[in-house]
């Protein structure tokens, strides 16, 4: 490893700029050392660095590397670009990779993954600029709600909740203060105009509770009768012509197709209607309520975040998107 010659050749090789087409005169000239070449692109700038590994017969290794005038310096190097942690801006306002992944786990929890970072974003900037501090009892209460929402009924069961998903107690309070605020804005944004969107889209939320069963298209066009239609729908379990899934369920009318939904609100309770066409094959429903919808709490709620979500939409029309991702940077607007 002190062979002078050996070392200057490998400078030289490093240095010279062709240093994977010289490699094997290199290993040729110096059969007494395993040799390998390190070769790393750098995030930072681009270029692309060598390393040369010198390995002995006794084990020992020398790592050489080289780094010409104005090159990228050594404590530079592996490091990345701060845009590179940076997933997406609005308006401004920045949305880290580590931002990213809280607001998949724990903010948002029914919309794409594109619009949920775009609105959480939106949503952020309008509270930076018209922040509003939580109490300490607000916050209290949202822990609360936050815990009970996951089944973490106990102090135990949240520190092993907390230590599976790697969040930090201050972490944790800064996700649920998260949460609180954006109830709290959707809240201020609904306030005032849920009588008058439940006035024109009320309807929609009407509920209707069911029995219901899957059959395979080529379970025949046999449609059982109200009084033994659980019955049928076990025989049909049973001899694998009815697809696994929930059999008793509340389904609003919003969620329906327009023309299903006519014939299931329309059918009286105790009936059964279909079979509907669907992709997973023939769907009948036994029609057991029929609830118009009213403006109770839970109703109230569903208005608040129809109200919100429009309200991000507008906001959303009219923001300057840039996303940060993939292969290579891309803006969209």
């Amino acid at each position: 490893m002190a062979d002078g010659r050996m070392l200057a050749d490998a400078v030289g090789l490093l240095s010279g700029g062709t240093a994977e087409r010289d490699l094997d005169g290199f290993r040729a000239a110096h059969p007494e050392v395993r040799v390998r070449l390190i070769s790393q692109r750098e995030e930072y700038d681009g270029s692309l660095q060598h390393a040369l590994l010198l390995k002995e017969g006794d084990g020992a290794t020398v790592s050489l590397s080289w780094c010409p005038e104005r090159a990228l310096p050594w404590p530079l190097r592996g490091v990345h670009r701060a845009g590179e942690h940076l997933l997406l801006r609005v308006n401004g306002v920045e949305t880290s990779v580590a931002r990213a992944v809280a607001c998949l786990d724990f903010i948002w929890d029914d919309s794409r993954l594109a619009d949920r970072l775009v609105t959480d974003s939106l949503v952020r900037e309008v509270m930076e600029e018209e922040p509003e501090p939580l109490t300490d009892a607000e916050l209290q209460g949202a822990m609360d709600a936050f815990r009970r929402a996951r089944g973490l009924l106990t102090g135990g069961e949240t520190r092993a909740w907390m230590d599976r998903n790697r969040v930090s107690h201050d972490e944790l309070e800064e996700l649920v203060a998260v949460e609180a605020s954006v109830a709290r804005l959707r809240s201020r944004v609904a306030s005032g105009h849920v009588e008058d969107w439940f006035a024109e889209h009320g309807r929609g939320l009407d509920v209707v509770r069911v029995a219901k069963v899957v059959l395979d298209a080529g379970a025949g066009p046999h449609v059982p009768d109200s009084d033994g239609f659980l019955e049928s729908v076990e025989r049909a379990f049973a001899d694998g012509t009815a697809r696994p899934g929930e059999v008793f369920a509340s389904l609003r009318r919003e969620e329906l197709d327009p023309a299903m939904a006519d014939l299931v609100f329309g059918a009286e309770p105790g009936t059964v209607a279909g079979p509907f066409e669907t992709e997973g094959g023939r769907l009948l429903i036994k029609v057991l309520a029929v609830e118009p919808a009213v403006l109770d709490d839970a109703v109230r709620d569903l208005a608040e975040r129809r109200i919100f979500a429009e309200w991000v939409e507008r906001r959303r029309s009219t923001a300057k998107i840039e996303w940060f991702w993939g292969t290579a940077e891309r803006t969209g607007t």
